[in-house]
């Protein structure tokens, strides 16, 4: 993974409206850090980062059916999450697929100890 690549994953975490705020703070940290040997240090902490940004499916289900859901999401954006949740948990699916999610999934695959960044 190039350094590049890395750092839009990142920026995705921080962009991400689903991203938990200890993750965008992170992520922020991490971007702020460029080129120092604090983004070092940070990129061996992302992968545990990434793993708390990741929410199982029947986690995302139980979320979007909560009263919190609802005033955060409104009531028809909660409806909206729930449906499609369990309509991707019966196509199989085992993760949530926010942007959160997703790009915390990407980074949680790799390994930083195996990370090179170019």
């Amino acid at each position: 993974m190039t350094h590049t690549q890395l750092t839009q994953l990142v920026q995705a975490l921080l962009d991400a409206p689903t991203s938990n705020e200890t993750v965008k703070e992170f992520a922020q940290s991490w971007i702020n850090a460029e080129g120092t040997p604090k983004q070092e240090e940070l990129t061996k902490q992302l992968v545990s980062v990434a793993e708390q940004n990741i929410a199982l499916i029947d986690e995302t289900i139980g979320f979007a059916g909560s009263e919190l859901a609802t005033q955060i999401l409104g009531a028809e954006g909660a409806a909206n999450l729930l449906q499609h949740a369990k309509d991707i948990k019966a196509e199989g699916a085992e993760f949530c697929d926010c942007p959160g999610c997703v790009a915390a999934k990407k980074y949680y695959r790799f390994e930083s100890r195996n990370c090179i960044i170019l």
